[in-house]
């Protein structure tokens, strides 16, 4: 009788590491899947604008179409670039669960790039690796790249970060004054957010 339960119990335990070791093999799986994704669109948007490095007196005048363009069903209206933290990754149009898969969402506000504020959300990890968790890592005077779809580079410079700030809040979701730019994720299992807020000047 031990002899049969020491038995069972060996080929569950075997059971367990082939099902853990085909977990950890698909997360890997689709996590360099996504990354291929994400420097595909990263390369399709770079391929399709003229990047110009642009200040906000440049933006006020100008009338240039900012609606993004479709790539694979998304659509592309821009690209973030975050160096101190050696973040980079597409911004897309659509705000949902698996669109945050490939990118970052425009999750809020006026167009990027444009006077009023946005809000730029994205998943904090992606597969088994780190996807915008790092943004906690931002201090002041850090600086964020912001590309449009017309192909305008502006900087931003961060002033703010909020840890553990309420899923529920709302006071970020407003009209700012100027170009601003808040970057959101999550943190605590979900229970709470990381804020960055940017203003170009």
């Amino acid at each position: 009788m031990i002899k049969k339960i020491i038995n069972i119990l060996i080929f569950v335990f075997i059971a367990a590491l082939y099902v853990i070791s085909f977990l950890m093999i698909f997360e890997s799986f689709k996590q360099r899947k996504l990354e291929r994704l994400e420097a595909s669109a990263l390369d399709a948007f770079e391929k399709s604008v003229k990047i110009e490095k642009v200040n906000v007196e440049d933006i006020e005048d100008d009338k240039t179409s900012n609606t993004g363009f479709d790539y694979s069903g998304y659509t592309l209206l821009g690209k973030v670039e975050i160096p101190s933290i050696g973040f980079r990754s597409v911004i897309i149009g659509e705000n949902t669960y698996h669109s945050m898969d490939l990118g970052v969402v425009k999750s809020y506000g006026v167009s990027v790039n444009e006077p009023g504020g946005f809000i730029l959300s994205g998943h904090n990890y992606r597969g088994q690796g780190p996807f915008m968790y790092g943004i906690r890592n931002l201090e002041s005077g850090d600086k964020i790249y912001i590309t449009d779809s017309s192909g305008r580079e502006l900087e931003y410079t961060v002033y703010e970060k909020i840890r553990y700030y309420d899923p529920n809040g709302v006071d970020i979701y407003k009209k700012y004054d100027g170009y601003h730019l808040t970057l959101m994720t999550c943190e605590s299992g979900g229970q709470s957010r990381i804020i960055v807020k940017a203003m170009a000047n």
